[in-house]
């Protein structure tokens, strides 16, 4: 199973139907583009405070929206994972999981949130009727996927899923998960994050490891895919060493690692900026270099050009 978007939802405590004021949410999540308080690239607000049981308030991301959802009269944290490309539900459950979980302990810590969220249950929404038809099957595939990760979050046998939406065909597949005495958003959000190091074998896509989270800028080989498949302004930057050019490459600007700070005028601070290595840790060091020197449009391809290989391109030479 693997659906273009996914949505997870932490409820708010102690009562979702409670009435929340949103509109201290507009001043929030401005602070947080600002600040990049939140994984991924960040753009916009969007206010729908004034809409009955709507969408609430948004903070709009290039790979995840951010939302105080007031959707069904159920007041919560929304993070819809989008752009996903080919990847799996279970690699796609724990990323977007481990976003909310961030948002969660990110709006928490905010005075004039003045919101607490619920950890012993949470939603998860696949929006792609072709890849998860709303039928059992499809639950039973869902939940054997997920199982991984909330064995991960919350230990093997303490939670239950079940279909939330079985009561019409023509709604989206949703899973109800429920595990009592979960600790706080940021107890599980260290443990998701620790999980995505040693990533279940029955999720890694054909041919090698799913890689884990190398940096907070993190971008897949499928969305590398999407942006030279879209002819996106960008410029990849290869940080490997010149032998390993030779081997195999991406036609990316060469620039070894040990030599980027004194190259840094050959790149735009302006510019998109999309760098790789051959496993990703090379390559995520450079980008933290790029964004303390003002790049701030600088991404890490996650598992580096192995990963290319792996899932995206077997032609090439593996090395």
């Amino acid at each position: 199973m693997k659906p273009q978007r996914i949505a997870v939802k932490f409820f708010a405590a102690p009562d979702p139907a409670a009435p929340v004021d949103l509109h201290p949410f507009i001043g929030i999540f401005h602070r947080f583009i600002q600040q990049k308080a939140l994984p991924g690239l960040l753009v916009d607000v969007a206010d729908y405070a004034h809409v009955p049981d709507g969408p609430g308030v948004i903070l709009i991301g290039h790979e995840v929206d951010y939302g105080i959802d007031q959707a069904g009269g159920q007041t919560g944290l929304l993070a819809v994972r989008k752009r996903l490309a080919a990847t799996p539900l279970a690699d796609a459950a724990r990323d977007a999981l481990q976003r909310a979980l961030a948002a969660v302990v990110a709006i928490e810590a905010e005075p004039e949130a003045k919101l607490r969220f619920a950890t012993q249950a949470f939603q998860l929404d696949v929006l792609d009727r072709l890849a998860a038809p709303n039928d059992e099957a499809a639950f039973g595939a869902a939940r054997q996927a997920l199982a991984p990760v909330c064995d991960a979050l919350y230990g093997a046998g303490s939670w239950k899923a079940e279909r939330a939406s079985a009561d019409d065909p023509r709604k989206p597949l949703v899973l109800r998960v429920e595990a009592p005495g979960a600790p706080t958003a940021s107890v599980l959000l260290d443990r998701i994050e620790k999980s995505a190091s040693q990533p279940a074998a029955a999720s890694a896509p054909a041919g090698g490891r799913v890689a884990p989270k190398q940096s907070p800028w993190d971008i897949s080989v499928e969305e590398l895919d999407r942006l030279r498949k879209q002819g996106a302004d960008f410029v990849l930057v290869d940080v490997r060493e010149p032998h390993e050019y030779q081997i195999c490459h991406l036609d990316g600007k060469l620039i070894p690692l040990q030599s980027l700070p004194q190259r840094l005028s050959e790149l735009d601070k302006k510019d998109h900026v999309v760098v790789h290595c051959r496993t990703g840790g090379r390559s995520a060091k450079a980008v933290e270099l790029l964004r303390a020197q003002g790049f701030e449009n600088a991404w890490n391809v996650q598992g580096g050009i192995l990963a290319w290989i792996d899932r995206i391109d077997p032609s090439l030479t593996r090395y």
